[in-house]
């Protein structure tokens, strides 16, 4: 087992900008890039390893050959040959639509399909930039159904400024839009629905108005008011080298700030490690059994999985500016 690297998946879209090309590193003739897919197993989304022996193949036919080895015994009997979680990078030259997710037994019942709980992380921002998570106030189903037909629906949501560092946890049910102007790191569940409820009358390339989802978003809204706590913390100043981000039923992060050669050992985790690399450059060393090292270059702008079965290793930083990562599991 060694730490898999995959293809990115470049994703053009209305509000889409040129960032995430400049953020990884990369040249792409393609224009308003808005997401790179990093790791996936969405049907039609399936990611492709990029690096060693098993380069070329799909993620879903190396959780199928080598199942809990890869994933974890628990994860895999839970989820079989799907990956539960999925990993982008999001640029936003304009504002991404209002929209909401559903839960689990919805997102079932209606798709087969699971729910969409997510978080974002805040790479970079300019100035005045603003996310929408969550009603400012309690509001009605009819109230809501009548703000979306007169499209004044922007003056019951939560708008919330930001700034480099700062995260917000979107559980399944929350109203929510990246704004204008950011660079998002995003964690969420293994699910591509997302029901349109505000699009601020925007055309698409057909000069028609894109599809919303007013009737069916109904029943997967949480109407309710959360306390202003529990939708945002700033991390950018913190100087602490691990930091709990989210800690929920489908995936725990922690931001680590690494600036010296840091040993890690997940014997007792029993699942997959996603790294996410927002700044910096390092290598994943491994030791062999034959007692030599194998080293896997992580640089800002990639993702990497580590298999559960691989549950030791040592992370070095590039000696001229320190790393930071997303760390994910389950």
């Amino acid at each position: 087992m060694y730490p898999l690297k995959f293809k990115h998946r470049l994703k053009p879209v209305l509000w889409g900008g040129e960032k995430i090309s400049i953020f990884k590193g990369i040249t792409s003739a393609q224009q308003c890039i808005g997401e790179s897919w990093e790791i996936s197993t969405v049907p039609n989304y399936v990611s492709v390893v990029a690096n060693g022996e098993w380069q070329g193949k799909q993620l879903t036919e190396l959780i199928e050959q080598h199942k809990g080895t890869i994933v974890g015994e628990k994860i895999y009997k839970k989820y079989n040959n799907n990956l539960p979680l999925l990993f982008k990078f999001i640029d936003t030259k304009d504002h991404c639509s209002v929209q909401v997710h559903p839960n689990d037994a919805l997102a079932e019942q209606r798709h087969a399909s699971p729910g969409k709980t997510e978080m974002w992380y805040v790479i970079a921002a300019e100035p005045d930039a603003v996310l929408i998570s969550g009603f400012s106030k309690p509001i009605s189903v009819k109230e809501y159904k009548k703000r979306v037909q007169e499209n004044s629906l922007e003056e019951v949501l939560m708008h919330h400024h930001v700034q480099a560092g700062d995260v917000f946890f979107i559980p399944a049910g929350r109203i929510h839009a990246i704004g204008k102007g950011l660079l998002v790191a995003e964690i969420q569940q293994n699910s591509d629905i997302t029901y349109r409820v505000y699009d601020y009358g925007r055309k698409n390339a057909l000069n028609t108005s894109r599809e919303l989802h007013t009737e069916e978003a109904v029943e997967a809204l949480d109407f309710s008011i959360l306390p202003e706590n529990e939708l945002k913390q700033a991390t950018a100043h913190n100087n602490s080298s691990s930091i709990k981000l989210i800690d929920c039923e489908f995936f725990t992060v922690h931001l680590l700030n690494i600036h010296k050669n840091t040993q890690k050992d997940y014997r007792s985790l029993d699942s997959f490690v996603v790294y996410m690399c927002v700044q910096g450059r390092c290598e994943i060393s491994q030791v062999l059994h034959n007692g030599e090292f194998r080293r896997t270059l992580l640089q800002q702008g990639e993702s990497v999985l580590i298999p559960a079965l691989m549950e030791a290793f040592e992370i070095i930083p590039d000696k001229k500016s320190e790393v930071t990562l997303l760390e994910c599991y389950l």
